[in-house]
């Protein structure tokens, strides 16, 4: 198989794999709310370390080799960053959603995980599939810039999908959602990462040289989701003990990457 074809059929496995263990998730955890409430810091904090060191320790210095430390890749990187805020502000306000943490049937779910959303289901599944469209779309860039980094960047995208969508499952079962309908909702946020993949595929067939471009974008967008979704949940926290292990967790998450990047190319 040629190697282009290789890593993106790659890609398509860990999406799929990724979007099975979310939707593993929510079908084991959606009733056993202290369980999440005990792990989903840990896991976000682990994430976040892995986001940042496959951002910073991988893309990046494989985007300067690639490219050259010339002026195109910062702006690259720079609009890459404003223009996914952007994109979010933008959408949260034509759908009128917002940041505000939910009461009754979804506050335990959500004790360490807010994600945006509004009294009209559609709204929170039109976020959501957005998010996931990114997050197919950063794993096919990753692989296609080599196994390694593919490997952790799905990891990393495990770690944070799955409480996203046990957040996004428990606000629809709290907007009176039948169990059954939220459960297919959820499930149809993820098959946007899959246009993910196919969009970075269809891109990077076009022009090979167009390859490297990906590069400084997708450490933009790793960037984005570890400084801006992620670590600022992890400053609820106060309590000197936690405050330590979610430090851990955020060290092992880079480690992992520097651990991975060790192994030999397949």
């Amino acid at each position: 198989m040629h190697p282009y074809a290789h890593a993106v059929a790659a890609a398509f496995a860990a999406t799929v794999a990724v979007q099975l263990l979310a939707m593993l998730g929510v079908l084991l955890l959606r009733g056993r709310a202290g369980t999440l409430r005990r792990w989903l810091p840990q896991m976000v904090a682990v994430a976040a370390g892995v986001l940042l060191g496959t951002a910073l320790l991988h893309l990046m210095p494989e985007a300067l080799e690639q490219m050259g430390n010339r002026p195109r890749v910062w702006p690259l990187l720079t609009g890459t960053f404003v223009a996914m805020f952007a994109v979010e502000r933008i959408a949260a306000a034509l759908t009128g959603t917002s940041a505000e943490p939910t009461a009754g049937d979804a506050e335990a779910v959500l004790h360490h995980h807010h994600v945006p959303h509004s009294s009209r289901p559609l709204n929170l599944v039109f976020g959501g599939f957005l998010h996931s469209f990114v997050d197919g779309a950063g794993v096919a860039a990753a692989f296609l810039v080599g196994p390694q980094v593919g490997i952790v960047t799905a990891f990393a995208i495990t770690l944070h999908e799955i409480p996203h969508r046990l957040g996004d499952f428990a606000l629809l079962l709290h907007m009176k959602l039948p169990p059954r309908r939220a459960m297919q909702l959820t499930a149809f946020e993820g098959a946007s990462a899959f246009l993910g993949v196919l969009a970075v595929a269809a891109f990077g067939a076009a022009s090979h040289n167009a390859m490297q471009f990906l590069l400084p974008v997708s450490a933009a967008s790793f960037l984005y989701i570890a400084s801006v979704n992620l670590l600022p949940e992890l400053q609820n926290e106060f309590r000197i003990a936690k405050v330590l292990e979610q430090l851990c967790c955020l060290a092992g998450g880079v480690g992992l990457v520097a651990l991975i990047a060790r192994l030999p190319a397949a």
